[in-house]
């Protein structure tokens, strides 16, 4: 869409009326392309993609909240999204933690099986539960353009430990 007006600014040439004649304007071209551009940059989403999720956490405070760590976390990139799955000495224990780009938090809140509003964490999140796992507890952060998904098994307290690790995480945003 730029392209097409920077070719239509210069195959139509820009003019200007002076003195009774009419006279090319590359000034007024360059500075067509400029704002143009600028607007682009401005505009165009980062084509970097998500943050690594497994940088938002250390494994120190993963530990200290879930339970004693088996070995160090591993990311992949699935999708539009990038994983950090850790892995614990007592195999009850689950965490994953999940970023995208924050155009998913919609559809996900909307797809929500319970969804739970949760007030304090980014600019929008909400817990939901069972929504693929009937153990499962997730917690869906976006805070500008990212969205970070926290994952766990049910179990006593596990809200409060989503919402710390969410509270570090979107720190570090």
């Amino acid at each position: 869409m730029i392209v097409d007006r920077l070719h239509l600014a210069w195959t139509h040439h820009v003019f200007i009326v002076k003195g009774g004649t009419m006279r090319r304007s590359r000034p007024l071209l360059l500075l067509y392309a400029l704002l143009c551009l600028g607007s682009a940059l401005i505009s165009t989403p980062s084509l970097a993609g998500p943050p690594d999720p497994c940088s938002l956490l250390t494994p120190a405070e993963v530990e200290q909240v879930v339970g004693k760590l088996n070995g160090a976390p591993t990311s992949e990139t699935l999708g539009h999204g990038v994983r950090c799955g850790y892995n614990f000495a007592d195999e009850k224990n689950e965490f994953e933690i999940w970023t995208s780009e924050a155009s998913w938090s919609k559809a996900l809140r909307k797809d929500a099986k319970q969804p739970v509003m949760v007030s304090g964490l980014g600019d929008e999140a909400f817990m939901d539960r069972g929504k693929v796992d009937p153990e499962a507890v997730d917690l869906y952060i976006r805070k500008g353009a990212t969205l970070v998904v926290l994952m766990t098994r049910n179990g006593p307290g596990v809200e409060e430990k989503l919402k710390t690790l969410g509270r570090k995480a979107v720190g570090r945003l």
